[in-house]
């Protein structure tokens, strides 16, 4: 019988009540009941085994039974930094980099990316939908999500963030990712993509990313949206990190 998996944060070996959203999840979606098997995860690194003790539409509660702790990787991460998309296409890209184990997902605002009206609650939204794709798909770490900056911010942060990486971008003038290969710039390195918006990098951009290190590569001979080519980035850099392990 499949143990169905429900975000919780903190997670410790108690009796656990879950949020509202995770509850009507438990009681009025999967209809589990008292006595169930469930996992949980914090989304950085905790998983458990507990017991269903309350389901109701609004109220759940859990007893912890066993807990592990996994060390969140601290090289050969994986940053994704795209465009902004409109819409859904964005809510898209979050869903499968974190379903595919990226560990940071940084929206950039680039000269020719499509002003979109201003949203307060979208970082939480961004969360819940990193949430339900690492439900799914069973990954236990959550992506780092940031909020929209400028492409030279984001390259002094990430400049920091990471001493040692190795800097890309999607250009039709560029080799092949799939030869560029991820041990390239040493095993453990960790290693930023950048997606420009549909209409393509300026040269000031190019020029920028190319004097922070950034190397340009081809993923397809066609054009591609943002969020296909961030995914496609991922998928190939996350099947390089995992083939070396």
């Amino acid at each position: 019988m499949k143990i169905f998996r429900f975000y919780c944060r903190p997670i410790k070996k108690a009796s656990i009540e879950l949020s509202v959203t995770e509850a009507h999840h438990l009681a009025a979606v999967l209809r589990l009941q008292a006595g169930d098997k469930v996992e949980l995860f914090d989304g950085s690194g905790t998983l458990a085994v507990a017991t269903v003790t309350t389901a109701r539409t609004r109220k759940a509660t859990v007893q912890v039974e066993q807990l592990q702790v996994v060390p969140r990787p601290k090289d050969q991460r994986i940053i994704i930094a795209p465009a902004v998309a409109k819409g859904d296409r964005f809510d898209w890209l979050i869903a499968k980099c974190t379903e595919l184990g990226v560990d940071r997902i940084c929206p950039i605002l680039f000269e020719r990316t499509v002003k979109q009206p201003k949203n307060p609650e979208i970082a939480q939204r961004w969360r819940n939908l990193a949430i339900a794709a690492a439900k799914q798909s069973g990954r236990l770490f959550l992506p780092q999500l940031d909020l929209p900056v400028p492409l030279d911010q984001i390259l002094e942060t990430v400049k920091k963030d990471y001493l040692q990486m190795r800097v890309l971008f999607g250009s039709p003038e560029g080799g092949p990712l799939v030869q560029q290969g991820h041990g390239d710039a040493g095993e453990g390195s960790d290693v930023v993509a950048f997606i420009g918006p549909e209409g393509g990098l300026t040269d000031e951009e190019q020029m920028l990313l190319r004097d922070h290190g950034g190397q340009p590569v081809r993923l397809s001979d066609a054009i591609l949206r943002v969020e296909t080519a961030a995914v496609t980035f991922a998928a190939v850099l996350t099947a390089q990190r995992d083939s070396l392990k």
